[in-house]
């Protein structure tokens, strides 16, 4: 078998007809839903964008441990583990996070890779700055420099990632035994900019600011009419990524690989675009826009147009990988493999997991209820960070190590020392701006059966006390840090 995996950052599930939206369209995610299986309850594991990859790259969450950051040299990355077991890997991706410091080894181990240039804030064209009328919103100077290359919607960054998707199929299906693609395409991330037809399509009397199409993360006292245009940008993003799936898509069609590939199209996490009157991915609670995110499955020999209940998180897709393709993890890992699940052979492949931000609060959930943990203590202590990445950590986000910093055996599941320094208030700041108004609200517990806008919170009640055991159970289960468990103010044992 082969395995085909997409990623498309930033989805938000509420904008996907598959998950209930009447108004957006997306023809060929529509295509596959009816190829594969769709699952309710799948969640993010480690936010935001390299904590997830670090996830689904080894299978091991990250979140409870440190931040933002490389492949550590004790993990065992997905595609070294598929190549020692005679499987072709490639990437695919526009991702620059994947090529800068404090990502700069995702891509060493594939056998081939494609970077292609442009998103965002990547290094790619300089010379003179364009002016930008942004109103409320956000352009940063490099993305006006990139955004010069986009003359033609073939020049935008989706459809320049998933049409070298398509060739890289038609060049390699068929040439190997077996192989594994991982496609990491960074629409619909923001900034939210598309051809005008695309945006125009939902919102069609936009006489706004031109490059209206970032917004500011946090709160924001967006207009009607500015919330409508923000939505209309996200939403044409979303279109244009999913016309040119459409032609891996048809890949798929012409080579008839549905019999002998398997293909996943997921998420990194959702994002906030006005939910709870957030924007972005802010340090707020973990509420469903962000947290709860779509996946979909499609797998030789089981039918398509199915829906699953199954549970299930980032490290569960790197253990559906490897299972798929025959492979055995060489190290422990955290993920569940969803074949049976996909088969129909189990309903569930586990009952609950954990997920969230470093630092910030912890989250637990049995598809049913979620529970966010603030920390006991209003000064978030004790905290450390475990790395031995230091030296190509992004330096703006990760504290260096000073005379705190300590060598050791910290880690039980890891074979050698790694270092680990507590981190203080201002430490913490600097971790995409942890600080004390992340505790302002407390815990939360919610009945997302019952209350899915999540706005009757269940703290106080004798589920809390169930929902606390139970969180712990798994924090133990991935032999989180012992400071956590105090830091939460959680009972172990």
């Amino acid at each position: 078998m082969n395995v085909v995996c997409i990623l498309l950052d930033s989805l938000n599930r509420h904008f996907l007809p598959a998950y209930g939206n009447d108004w957006v369209l997306t023809p060929n995610l529509d295509r596959l839903q009816q190829r594969g299986v769709t699952f309710d309850r799948f969640y993010i594991g480690s936010m935001p964008c390299m904590p997830a990859r670090r996830d689904l790259w080894t299978g091991v969450q990250e979140f409870l441990w440190r931040p933002w950051g490389s492949l550590e040299p004790f993990d065992q990355p997905l595609p070294r583990t598929l190549k020692a077991d005679g499987v072709f890997t490639g990437l695919v991706s526009d991702h620059y996070h994947l090529w800068e410091r404090g990502g700069e080894n995702y891509h060493v181990d594939f056998e081939s890779w494609e970077f292609i240039r442009g998103h965002e804030n990547d290094p790619w064209v300089s010379g003179p700055t364009p002016h930008a009328d942004t109103g409320k919103g956000q352009v940063t100077p490099r993305f006006r420099r990139n955004r010069q290359r986009f003359q033609h919607e073939e020049d935008w960054l989706a459809p320049r990632t998933l049409r070298q998707t398509a060739q890289w199929l038609e060049d390699n299906a068929g040439e190997h035994e077996s192989f594994f693609l991982m496609v990491d395409e960074f629409d619909p991330h923001e900034p939210f900019d598309c051809p005008e037809e695309h945006w125009r399509r939902y919102d069609p009397d936009w006489n706004g600011p031109a490059d209206f199409y970032w917004p500011v993360y946090g709160r924001n006292d967006y207009t009607d009419a500015e919330r409508r245009h923000i939505h209309a940008r996200y939403a044409g993003n979303v279109t244009l990524a999913d016309r040119y799936l459409g032609e891996v898509i048809d890949r798929f069609d012409d080579g008839n690989l549905w019999e002998n590939t398997a293909l996943i199209v997921m998420t990194d996490h959702g994002h906030f675009l006005g939910d709870h009157d957030w924007w972005g991915k802010p340090s707020c609670p973990h509420y469903q826009a962000i947290s709860h995110i779509p996946l979909f499955i499609s797998l030789p020999g089981v039918a398509g147009g199915t829906r699953s209940q199954a549970l299930a998180t980032h490290v569960d897709i790197h253990a559906t990988i490897l299972d798929c393709l025959g492979s055995e993890p060489p190290v422990p890992i955290d993920g569940v493999s969803l074949l049976p699940a996909l088969r129909g052979e189990r309903d569930q492949v586990r009952e609950d997991l954990v997920f969230g931000s470093f630092g910030r609060r912890v989250n637990w959930t049995d598809g049913h209820q979620v529970y966010m943990r603030a920390p006991a203590r209003q000064d978030n202590q004790p905290l450390n960070l475990y790395t031995n990445r230091w030296s190509t950590a992004p330096w703006w986000q990760i504290p260096m190590p000073d005379e705190r910093a300590e060598f050791g055996r910290f880690m039980s599941r890891v074979d050698m020392p790694v270092g680990r320094m507590p981190l203080t208030g201002d430490d913490m700041r600097r971790i995409h701006g942890i600080d004390a108004s992340d505790l302002q609200g407390g815990s939360l517990l919610f009945d997302i059966d019952d209350d899915p806008e999540e706005q009757e919170n269940l703290v106080g009640t004798a589920r809390e006390a169930v929902a606390a055991k139970r969180m712990a159970a798994r924090m133990e289960e991935q032999a989180a840090p012992s400071e956590q468990f105090e830091r939460l103010g959680l009972l172990t044992g």
